[in-house]
């Protein structure tokens, strides 16, 4: 499950940022924060990684709007406010559980879409294709040119309802 964890952390953060690096930094930030069992600030996570305050901020900020992380909110003896940031167990079974129902979601209706009609792939670029578009283009695909394919709707709704039903369990 950590592993699976660490991976939805790792693929949001380098999909928002647009950085490979920073899901590989958003990974190391959490698993810090797993292994060690208590809550870090920013600045101390930063310092325990040799990286920027604002880096460490910017990424703990984006885990916290999708619940990939705890956060706590405290004032201080001298009266500012510090925030600290926790990931245990039920962050991570809550963020699997969350994920899992966005793409059972998603599976739902693509499995809802494709019992809808006929339709054709590019097997380069993967793009789908109603009937009525493949004929549009000539059995071409529009965007690499390849030769589109006739997908077998009864075989791929059956294995996506394989998975969803995989899904179901978790």
């Amino acid at each position: 499950m950590r592993e699976v964890y660490l991976h939805i952390v790792e693929k949001s953060v380098s999909w928002e940022f647009d950085s490979v690096e920073y899901g590989r930094l958003a990974r190391k930030i959490v698993e810090i924060l797993h292994e060690r069992g208590e809550d870090l600030t920013d600045d101390r996570i930063a310092i325990l990684l040799n990286i920027s305050t604002a880096e460490t901020r910017r990424i703990l900020q984006h885990l916290m709007k999708y619940n990939l992380v705890g956060v706590k909110k405290r004032n201080t003896e001298d009266y500012r406010i510090e925030y600290t940031w926790y990931v245990n167990d039920e962050i991570i079974n809550q963020a699997i559980k969350s994920r899992s129902r966005v793409v059972r979601e998603k599976l739902s209706l693509l499995i809802a879409s494709l019992t809808e009609g006929t339709y054709y792939i590019c097997l380069t670029c993967f793009m789908r294709y109603t009937l009525e578009e493949a004929m549009n283009r000539d059995g071409t695909c529009p965007i690499c040119g390849s030769k589109l394919t006739y997908v077998e709707n009864v075989d791929e709704i059956n294995k996506l309802t394989n998975v969803l039903q995989k899904l179901e369990n978790v």
